[in-house]
């Protein structure tokens, strides 16, 4: 009888053995985990690596739909939001990278937050995600994750090297069009890349009908210029940028009685420029130094309209953060062998965070309207990180590779309150709007990888975490805008979050057989949670009022599952399932945002040269069963939640807010229809969710039921 043991067994005793003219494998390389590049089986760490094959194939509609069948991390996404969970935390408890610089700033807000999915989409050449603590590498928010998206760039040649590709699709479920080039040029001194993509997307239909407003349109690119005057050395510039226009959201919707979408975002841009200079086998002391410095804008206007039944009022917010960062990282093996390898280095960052608000009042009677500087917003201010680290990689043992690291974080948040961020009649006063806080975090980590055999290896893990208060944290005030039931107040006092996360996991790797099993612990402490009180009165209308502090604590725990096994030249399967539990222990709650049981399995056939491919996969996730009881006044658990919150005409999507399992079944399959030399044309047809499946994804506000059945064709002519 067949057993995955058996079957584990025989390919470790067959790895063992030395094949003859066998090309030995190139190790898949990551850099997020240690911040230079390393052999993905020496980390300790649980890593995912997406490779540009699997991009294009995938023909995502946003960088976060890309990681959807990723192990270890679940994603909500339709249209143009969208935020992955990664055991257990999304939105500020992840860190998210684009060629290493953060996304994440001051201003980030818990719960989710599309900063992730505000790229050009063909622009994405590569993702690394590291699951679980990554603070010591990239300091607060790091408790979950790591997601680093690498644009794509010119390499070096020999010789002159002229090439490019255009690439055209079209999605039928919410009539999407993308169109994209990208160029590069490179020889051995000088290597150019760059590229621009559109895309326009239509409102999302499920099976149930339209899921309107769903629409946006997104421009964007990338531009990536690299200078080599001395083999070994590198000054690279490099661009990258996108608007997004016409953001409508689902959520809430439907509750203006004149049919107007309440939220709405007329525009969203972000940008980032980065000068770097890496210099490699300077000698003992560095293997590899980089010095680096960059500029980050955003840009955002959004719409909130409300309809009573006197007035339409719209509030008009304009949101600007400007951040600039400077840091030094320098890498140096040591010893005999070179199985000493030491990374250390530091970073500045400063963040200039300013919102400003406009209020269009019509009376409905008479269509008059008026236009004012409503009272109640965050403060100005700036933000401010200085931190330093340092990571260690050692061989006590031949087949034990240990990895230590440390890290220090100095951040300082001042605000600037006005009188007019005050909202009258909430209960504080503009001193309470004003903060000069500074915190200091220290974090850790001890890892291990222990080769058994050629093949299989054991991993280990300890690493703690922390997350600094945000604008968000501390001096948020008023109704949220994605929950119609409360209203939060000033809470200047929070101090840091803080975790500690246990991991322990087995990886096999061999020829055909390629799996990983791994349990973790994370232990949260000092957790910034909402807590009710009493009531506020804000433009006539009565709210529960909450302020923020660390009031709680309590752990998430889970189980990580991967595995691909070749059955021949031609086939492989491949399964991948993850668990997650969370616990709030001081109120003897379930914790916020935890995923229900879900995985994603699935055959695939390569032809022969890759010329062909085809692949059948099933995505699933089981029924969430466990909620925070604070879900339930959260959009995401109504019927509908273009109504809002739950309600009497709005009720809960069940009687006891479980939102159903499901199966969605995807086939995608493609051919390189032409090929010549450097040219090619292929083709890539996509069927997604092809039995038109109605489900809902746990913690998705944009959905009353996701997108039905929706055909993708794409083409690439690479020249």
């Amino acid at each position: 009888m067949f057993s995955l043991s058996a079957l584990l067994a025989a390919h470790l005793q067959a790895a063992e053995k030395p094949k003859k003219n066998e090309a030995e494998e190139l190790p898949t390389m990551v850099i997020t985990a240690s911040r230079t590049a390393q052999d993905q089986k020496k980390v300790p760490q649980s890593t995912n690596v997406v490779e540009q094959k699997r991009i294009e194939r995938f023909q995502a509609t946003s960088p976060s739909e890309m990681l959807q069948d990723q192990p270890g991390v679940w994603v909500n996404q339709v249209a143009a939001q969208g935020s992955p969970v990664i055991r257990g935390q999304m939105g500020n408890k992840l860190v998210y990278l684009w060629d290493g610089v953060r996304i994440n700033n001051g201003g980030i807000f818990s719960g989710p937050n599309p900063f992730f999915n505000q790229f050009p989409i063909d622009a994405v050449g590569r993702m690394e995600v590291v699951r679980g603590a990554g603070s010591v590498q990239y300091g607060s928010d790091a408790i979950g994750g790591v997601i680093n998206v690498f644009s794509k760039r010119g390499e070096f040649s020999e010789s002159l090297n002229v090439g490019g590709d255009v690439y055209s699709r079209y999605g039928s479920n919410n009539t999407e069009f993308t169109n994209a080039v990208n160029v590069h040029l490179s020889n051995d001194v000088w290597a150019f890349a760059a590229g621009w993509s559109v895309q326009d997307a239509g409102n999302y239909h499920s099976s149930s009908g339209p899921l309107q407003p769903t629409s946006f349109h997104t421009s964007g690119g990338y531009a990536n210029l690299a200078f080599q005057p001395v083999k070994g050395h590198v000054f690279r510039l490099s661009w990258v940028g996108n608007e997004r226009t016409d953001v409508s959201s689902y959520v809430q919707s439907q509750l203006n009685a004149n049919g107007v979408p309440r939220i709405y975002s007329p525009l969203e841009r972000r940008g980032i420029v980065k000068l770097d200079y890496t210099a490699q086998d300077l000698g003992f002391l560095s293997d590899e130094l980089k010095v680096y410095g960059y500029y980050q804008y955003y840009d955002q206007m959004r719409e909130r309209r409300v309809q009573t039944a006197t007035q339409f009022n719209n509030t008009i917010t304009n949101a600007d953060q400007d951040v600039w960062g400077v840091g030094i990282q320098n890498a140096a093996t040591f010893g005999r062998n070179k199985n000493t390898r030491l990374v250390y280095g530091m970073d500045y960052r400063h963040e200039n965070l300013s919102s400003a608000q406009m209020l269009n009042s019509t009376v409905l009677a008479t269509g008059v309207t008026t236009v004012s500087q409503p009272a109640g917003i965050t403060p100005d201010g700036t933000y401010e990180v200085f931190d330093t680290f340092v990571t260690l990689d050692f061989k006590p043992l031949d087949k034990l590779l240990m990895n230590v690291g440390a890290r220090y974080e100095n951040t300082h948040l001042q605000s600037r309150p006005e009188a007019l961020d005050v909202i009258p009649g909430a209960g504080y006063t503009v001193n309470d709007l004003a903060s000069n806080k500074y915190w200091n975090a220290v974090t850790w980590n001890v890892g291990a990888v222990y080769q058994a055999t050629k093949s299989f290896d054991l991993v280990a893990n300890v690493a703690t975490g922390f997350r600094s208060p945000t604008y968000s944290d501390l001096l948020s005030a008023g109704t949220p805008v994605f929950s119609s039931l409360t209203a939060s107040l000033p809470s200047t006092m929070v101090n840091p979050e803080k975790s500690i996360t246990y991991e322990f996991g087995a990886r096999v790797h061999t020829e055909k057989l390629k799996g990983s099993l791994t349990g973790y612990l994370t232990k949260l402490s000092d957790l910034i949670t909402s807590t009710t009180s009493g009531t506020v009165v804000i433009s006539g209308t009565t709210y529960n009022a909450t302020r923020n502090s660390n009031s709680a604590q309590g752990y998430i725990t889970g189980v990580e599952f991967a595995l691909s096994y070749d059955l021949d030249r031609h086939f492989t399967i491949f399964n991948n399932t993850t668990w997650t539990y969370g616990q709030n222990q001081s109120q003897n709650v379930p914790l916020r945002f935890i995923p229900p049981l879900y995985g994603n399995f699935g055959v695939r056939f390569e032809s022969d040269e890759k010329r062909y491919w085809v692949e059948l996969s099933e995505l699933w996730a089981g029924p969430l069963i466990r909620h925070n009881p604070s879900d339930e006044i959260d959009a995401g658990f109504s019927t509908d939640p273009a109504y809002g919150s739950s309600s009497a005409t709005n009720p809960p999507i069940n009687q006891n807010f479980q939102i159903p399992g499901f199966f969605v079944t995807n086939i995608r399959t493609g051919w390189k229809v032409w090929e010549e030399g450097n040219r090619s044309f292929s083709l890539t047809v996509n069927l997604n969710n092809v039995f038109d499946t109605k489900y809902r994804q746990a913690y998705s506000q944009q959905q009353r039921q996701a997108a039905g059945f929706n055909v993708v064709v794409g083409g690439r002519l690479t020249f």
